[in-house]
């Protein structure tokens, strides 16, 4: 029995030390995705003017370097993948606890995908060697009740990063670039690709808003309120194909309008933009690719223009 909790006892020691080893390279990568949670979770007293928010639509249309040389300011991309309105005001949380807050945050939010709700995070596995951030621990364990066991239960977080992980700690100990990793700038992921079928929709169904969509929502009109923010809100173009999925897109977009109106913040929609007509600036049915970010993203900037100009005169009005 003796021998056998020995070998139990080293073999959990191997486990915390190899995972150790491979969070510790997974932090060291200074491109890519990892450099992003670094920025947003290990840096602090961070200073951007502008904070781009919301899922994966946010991160790949939103490109910071047109955006800043058009408006002549500071921003990030802070869009996460798979980010629903609830992780959005996490992460919007987890940035004021370290860093300055901005005066400006365009969050894209798709009244299409307001239906879903859950409370399970995609990707969680990219979160893990950053939850020594007490307040990100505290923040994420509220979304996901799983965070603890991960955080200090080698056994049930080293399943979930395989190959995938290793390689990009590889890449972190090795100061080597991952594929895409070169693709991110300031935030923002890119994709050349527009190789795919359009034709393939699923059947055409009625959406809502959610009661918790709506309330966390609220909670980021009112924390922008609270801190003094900006709020602009954007739906950001999609395909005909997702265009024609909801049957009740009219009255959804109404919606968001009406709230937006209810609050008196800017919101601009764009899934209907005749602009972006065309699956050559889209990388899949939801995103679109670098051609069509780089003219959407020129676009946006030019009306975020107005916007700062229109502020800029109230504030002298006597």
């Amino acid at each position: 029995m003796k021998r056998i909790a020995t070998y139990s006892l080293i073999v959990v020691c191997l486990l915390y030390t190899y995972r150790a080893f491979l969070y510790a390279g997974i932090r060291k990568n200074r491109q890519g995705i990892y450099d992003k949670y670094n920025e947003l979770f290990i840096k602090t007293n961070l200073s951007y003017n502008v904070l781009f928010l919301g899922s994966s639509r946010a991160e790949m249309h939103f490109s910071p370097q047109i955006f800043d040389s058009i408006t002549s300011l500071n921003s990030y991309n802070m869009g996460i993948e798979g980010a629903s309105v609830k992780l959005s005001f996490a992460l919007l949380k987890i940035y004021r606890h370290q860093h300055q807050m901005p005066k400006y945050i365009v969050f894209n939010v798709d009244y299409f995908s307001l239906d879903n709700d859950t409370n399970r995070l995609i990707n969680f596995p990219r979160y893990f060697p950053y939850l020594q951030n007490a307040y990100l621990m505290k923040e994420l364990s509220q979304l996901d009740d799983r965070m603890n066991s991960f955080y200090y239960n080698p056994l049930h977080s080293l399943p979930y990063t395989q190959f995938n992980y290793l390689s990009a700690s590889l890449h972190g100990w090795l100061t080597i670039s991952g594929k895409y990793d070169t693709l991110m700038y300031k935030g923002f992921q890119t994709s050349f690709s527009n190789e795919f079928n359009d034709s393939k929709v699923k059947k055409p169904s009625l959406s809502f808003i959610s009661d918790t969509n709506r309330h966390y929502l609220d909670s980021i009109i009112l924390f922008s309120k609270k801190h003094a923010i900006h709020l602009v809100l954007v739906t950001t173009p999609v395909t005909e194909s997702i265009r024609k999925q909801i049957l009740n897109k009219g009255y959804l977009a109404k919606e968001m309008k009406d709230i937006a109106n209810s609050h008196q913040i800017d919101y601009f929609d764009y899934s209907d933009s005749l602009a972006f007509d065309g699956i050559h600036f889209f990388s899949d049915a939801n995103h679109l690719n670098l051609k069509g970010a780089k003219k959407f993203t020129e676009s946006f900037s030019n009306v975020f223009n107005t916007i700062i100009n229109q502020n800029s005169l109230l504030k002298v009005q006597p």
